[in-house]
């Protein structure tokens, strides 16, 4: 057999391989536009066949996979979907946005740690590219509750997008929770200085103003919201306005309570009937109405209520200044305190004794009843609704 022969032959079926090759490169091409299309229509299914196809003709073909889990994630397929990512991974392992498509998976299955994992993996695969860096401090931030991890992972995504307000955004929450709350109002002022319409730049500003107790600045922040005029902002202003809310008293049930603070300065006698005797001693009440969920350890401690006689003002001057000799009105002291967590009432009992005379007084309706304890989230009494008599009406 000659050697032209063989060249001829050899020459033949290379030719052969390239041609079939070109057919595969060809036909892989084609299931993937078609499935494209398909995608496109909503056609799902149709569409995960045709990438399933793509891969057939082209086992290496990193985009065909990652469109088939994108697909798959559409029909429910979740296990079918991470494993058409990990294959595209394991063809191409710097590719950081496939990591972060493979994260949100166990994202959206509560799976965190495996997501947390992933995400690492992406970052340090693609270091140059923000998208699984940033979704890393994202899941620290708000899944794994590691405010110091994330406020790391946003530092990174900020050195790689200078001008992204999102990355300060980030940082500045996780500043935030970490409770480096001056460092946070930097952040998230240079975030709303890149993105100044940013309801949630602008709520977590709000938020970290009112941990320093700058509430001006945080009724500020209240009122951008509500100039946005969106949903999200206006639920995010009244998110707001009730960080900054201080428990007040709103008022007294008058029904249950059984002391007359109607009553002006008059004989002992004129409270009740019982104090004709000498030194009797009868046990009162006042039920007051807060306008939130109180702390029951603050509100039944007896230390934090005080009653005292008024010294002018809004609550009016006990006895018109007189303080006569046979006033009762300083020895009332707080006994015992209940709360109904239901209704949020305080009832607060106090006894009142009759002088050995038979001729003590008392101005009820000065009497002024005073509450320095916190609500159930810790926040103490708003100074403007803390106390309560009968000649205001109201809590003052």
């Amino acid at each position: 057999m000659s050697s032209d022969y063989l060249s001829t032959s050899a020459d033949k079926m290379f030719s052969a391989l390239a041609m079939r090759d070109t057919y595969r490169e060809s036909a892989a091409t084609n299931a993937l536009s078609a499935g494209l299309t398909q995608y496109q229509n909503k056609n799902y299914k149709a569409a995960a066949a045709s990438f399933k196809q793509a891969t057939a003709f082209k086992p290496d073909y990193v985009d065909a996979y990652n469109y088939l889990a994108k697909a798959d994630i559409k029909l429910g397929k979740k296990t079918e979907a991470i494993n058409a990512y990990k294959v595209s991974l394991s063809l191409d392992k710097t590719a950081g946005d496939t990591y972060t498509n493979l994260a949100s998976i166990y994202v959206d299955d509560k799976k965190y740690t495996e997501a947390e994992k992933i995400l690492k993996k992406g970052s340090q695969a693609d270091p140059t590219n923000s998208l699984p860096i940033y979704t890393l401090g994202l899941l620290q931030l708000n899944q794994l509750n590691k405010p110091k991890e994330a406020e790391a992972s946003f530092r990174k995504t900020i050195r790689l997008l200078p001008k992204d307000g999102n990355a300060y955004y980030g940082l500045g929450t996780a500043l935030s929770k970490e409770g480096k709350y001056s460092d946070a109002i930097t952040q998230l002022k240079k975030s709303l200085s890149l993105k100044k319409d940013s309801a949630p730049a602008m709520f977590e500003l709000g938020n970290a103003y009112a941990a320093l107790g700058k509430t001006d600045d945080t009724e500020n922040m209240i009122t951008k919201l509500k100039a946005l005029n969106t949903t999200q902002a206006t639920n995010l202003a009244s998110d707001l306005q009730t960080i900054i809310n201080q428990p007040k008293i709103i008022g007294i049930d008058s029904e249950k309570s059984t002391f007359k603070t109607s009553l002006g300065p008059a004989s002992l006698v004129a409270l009740d009937p019982t104090f004709v005797t000498p030194s009797a001693s009868k046990t009162f009440s006042m039920t007051f109405q807060f306008d939130s969920e109180m702390d029951v350890k603050s509100v039944t401690n007896i230390a934090n209520w005080t009653v005292g006689r008024s010294k002018g003002g809004t609550a009016g001057l006990y006895d018109n200044g007189l303080y006569r000799l046979t006033d009762r009105g300083a020895t009332v002291v707080a006994t015992n305190v209940t709360y109904n967590p239901t209704t949020h009432e305080a009832t607060v009992y106090f006894p009142i004794s009759q002088n050995s005379s038979n001729d003590g007084t008392i101005d009820a309706k000065h009497l002024t009843f005073t509450f320095k304890g916190t609500d159930a989230n810790g926040k103490k009494m708003d100074s403007s609704a803390d106390q309560y008599n009968g000649f205001a009406e109201k809590a003052f």
